[in-house]
C-alpha cells in the first residue's frame, strides 16, 4: 500500500515555487529522499537512539548527499548563510513524520565553506591556525541542539576543527571560535559568543538568551525559563498537529488522515535543560571573556561602575532583597545580608557591595574606596537614617560633605507618630505635604485643563477636582505625573507650626502659645499624636529634631 503524498498517490509532479531557477533540486526531491529513507529498516535501526528526530536525521543526510557535497550545486542557492530549512510542499499531502519537521531550521557550522574562513588562529597557542576535520553527522551521525523560543529546536551539523601546531582540537561553534570571526559570519550561528561554552551538550539560542539576560538578574528562577523553552517547543507540535487534520478537512477526502506523530519520544526527542543548568549557564556566560571586544560582562559591568563620577550628589541605601535572589547564597553564608549601593544624581550606581549587616564597620572600606576616586567629589549625601553616621563621613571626605534626608524619609519620620485610625489622618497627612511642596504650576495647570475638558476619560467640574485632591486617588493616579517644588525655608516652618497647631488637642497655659484646634477621634477618643509626638513638642511645635532638620535641608 502506498503511503500518503507518495509518488503513487499524487497525480502531477508539483515544483517547489521557492526552488531557484538555476538549481536542479526541488522541494520534491527532498521529499522523496527523507521519505524514502524513512521506510529504510537499516536507517531506522542505526538512528533509533539519535538524540535527533528520525526525520530531522534523514533531511541531514539528504542535504549532505545532494547539496554539500554535489559540485554542480551551488549551496547559497539552499542555504541562507549557514542555515538551510525544511521545505514545504504546499499543495500536496506530507508524511506526518515530513509534515512535523516542515520549517524547522537544520545549521551547517563550516566556516570555511560557507563563507570562505580559513585563516582562524588557534585561541590556545596563538600561534597555529585552525583546520577542518570532520563533521559532527558525518562522523557520529549526530546533531548539535541550539534551544530557543521559538519552538522545536535548531539542529546543526558542527566542523570539528584541529590546529596544525599544538594539535588540541575545537568545534567550530565554540565562543573561543565564533569571536574571531567576521560579524557577518559570527552572527550567523544564532548563539551570542559568551553563550557559546565549550563541553556543553547543547545551546541557548540569542531567542532565549535575550530574555533570561532580562529574568535572571532581578528573578533568578531558572525552573521559569525551563518551563519556558518546553511550552514553546509544546505549542509548535500542538500547531502541527491542528494543520495537520485541517488540511485533509479542507480538501474533502474519505479516507483516514495519517496518525500523527507522537509528542514525546518522536516529535520532542530532547528536551531542553533544566533551571540549574540554566543558570549555571547564565553564571558562566557573564564571566566568559570569549566575546568580540575581549572581555566579559562581569568585568565590564565593574569597569563601568568605577569609571561612575560624581560632582553634585550621591545617595547610598542598604538593600535586603536583591540579596534573597543573589546566587549560591548559601555558599557564602552570613556575608550577603545586604547591599550597600551608592547611586549618584544622574541615576548611574557608582558602588555596590555584598556585606553581612548595615554596621558603618562593614561597608566603611568601600565607602573610602569609593572617596579616592578621582572623579567622585560629591558635595551633597542623602541617606535614610541622616544624621546617624554623619560621624563617619565627615571623617572620611576630603571636601566638606553636606548631609541630607529623602523627602519620603523626612515625611515619613512625622507620619509614623500619627495614628492611623485616628478620623483626620488622611487629611493631616494631604496638608503636611501641602506645607513641604507645592506642584509646579506649569504641569499643575495642564493636569486642570485635562481634567476639564475630558481629556482623561472623566470631565471634572471644579468642586469634584477640590474633592479629588482631598482622596488618595489624585496622589496615586496624578501625583506621579507632576513635578514637585521644595516651599522656601521660612514658608515652610511656618506652614509646618500651623500645620501642629491645626491637629494637636491640647495647649498649655502659656499665653503665647496658639491654641490648638484639633479633635479627639468621635469613635475611640484617642487624639491624632501619640505620645512620641507630644514629648518632643513640649520643646517647641512639632519634634524639634525634624523641624531643624528640614531648615538644613530646604537651605
Amino acid at each position: 500500500m502506498a503511503l500518503p503524498g507518495s509518488s503513487a498517490t499524487t497525480t502531477t509532479a508539483i515544483e517547489s515555487t521557492n526552488t531557484m531557477s538555476d538549481s536542479k533540486i526541488s522541494n520534491d526531491d527532498f521529499y522523496q529522499g527523507l521519505t524514502t529513507l524513512l521506510q529504510e529498516p537499516k536507517f531506522m535501526e542505526a538512528h533509533k537512539s539519535s538524540r535527533a528526530p528520525l526525520p530531522m536525521l534523514a533531511f541531514a543526510k539528504v542535504v549532505m548527499e545532494k547539496v554539500v557535497k554535489s559540485k554542480w550545486i551551488n549551496n547559497h542557492d539552499f542555504f541562507e548563510g549557514i542555515t538551510i530549512k525544511v521545505p514545504a510542499r504546499k499543495d500536496a499531502l506530507m508524511l506526518p513524520q515530513y509534515h512535523s519537521i516542515v520549517g524547522q531550521k537544520l545549521l551547517y557550522v563550516d566556516w570555511y565553506k560557507m563563507y570562505g574562513i580559513c585563516d582562524i588562529n588557534c585561541p590556545r597557542c596563538k600561534r597555529g591556525i585552525l583546520i577542518k576535520d570532520r563533521t559532527n553527522f558525518s562522523k557520529n551521525r549526530l546533531l548539535f541542539p541550539i534551544f530557543g523560543l521559538d519552538g522545536a529546536p535548531l539542529w546543526c551539523m558542527v566542523q570539528s576543527m584541529v590546529c596544525n601546531c599544538c594539535k588540541v582540537g575545537l568545534n567550530s561553534n565554540t565562543g573561543e571560535v565564533l569571536c574571531q570571526l567576521p560579524a557577518y559570519a559570527r552572527n550567523a550561528y544564532p548563539v551570542e559568543c559568551k553563550y557559546a561554552l565549550d563541553n556543553k551538550n547543547s545551546h541557548l539560542g540569542k531567542s532565549a538568551t535575550n530574555v533570561f539576560d532580562l529574568l535572571m538578574p532581578a528573578c533568578g528562577n531558572g525552573d521559569l525559563c525551563s518551563r519556558l523553552l518546553l511550552h514553546s517547543m509544546n505549542r509548535s507540535y500542538a500547531e502541527r498537529v491542528e494543520e495537520h487534520y485541517s488540511f485533509y478537512k479542507r480538501t474533502n477526502r474519505k479516507e483516514q488522515p495519517a496518525t500523527y506523530i507522537e509528542n514525546y519520544g518522536s516529535y520532542i526527542t530532547v528536551f531542553p535543560p533544566l533551571g540549574d543548568f540554566i543558570r549555571d549557564t547564565c553564571d558562566a556566560a557573564c564571566s566568559n571573556s570569549n566575546t568580540p571586544w575581549g572581555i566579559s560582562d562581569h568585568d565590564r559591568h565593574i569597569r563601568e561602575i568605577q569609571g561612575v563620577s560624581c560632582q553634585s550628589s550621591f545617595a547610598q541605601d542598604h538593600t535586603h532583597e536583591v540579596c534573597k535572589n543573589y546566587f549560591q547564597r548559601k555558599r557564602i553564608g552570613s556575608g550577603a545580608n545586604a547591599l550597600w549601593d551608592v547611586a549618584t544624581d544622574t541615576g548611574e550606581i557608582a558602588l555596590a557591595a555584598l556585606i553581612p549587616s548595615t554596621k558603618t564597620m562593614h561597608f566603611a572600606h568601600a565607602a573610602m574606596a569609593l572617596t579616592r576616586r578621582e572623579s567622585f567629589k560629591p558635595t551633597v549625601m542623602y541617606s535614610d537614617t541622616w544624621p546617624a553616621k554623619s560621624d563617619f563621613w565627615d571623617a572620611i571626605s576630603t571636601n566638606k560633605l553636606q548631609g541630607r534626608l529623602g523627602l519620603f524619609h523626612c515625611v515619613q519620620r512625622i507620619t509614623r507618630t500619627l495614628k492611623k485610625n485616628h478620623i483626620d489622618h488622611f487629611h493631616s497627612v494631604t496638608s503636611l505635604l501641602n506645607c513641604i511642596y507645592t506642584y509646579k504650576n506649569e504641569d499643575h495647570d495642564n493636569l486642570l485643563r485635562a481634567l476639564k475638558v475630558d481629556s482623561l476619560s472623566t470631565k471634572y467640574t471644579d468642586e469634584d477636582i477640590v474633592d479629588l485632591k482631598q482622596t488618595k486617588t489624585f496622589r496615586q493616579r496624578y501625583g506621579k505625573h507632576l513635578r514637585k517644588e521644595t516651599r522656601p525655608t521660612n514658608i515652610l516652618c511656618a506652614m509646618l507650626d500651623d500645620w501642629f497647631d491645626r491637629f494637636k488637642c491640647t495647649a498649655t497655659t502659656d499665653p503665647n502659645t496658639r491654641p490648638a484646634r484639633g479633635r479627639k477621634d468621635p469613635v475611640s477618643g484617642d487624639t491624632l499624636f501619640t505620645t512620641e509626638t507630644r514629648k518632643n513638642a513640649k520643646r517647641r511645635p512639632l519634634t524639634y529634631k525634624i523641624l531643624s532638620h528640614w531648615k538644613r535641608c530646604t537651605m
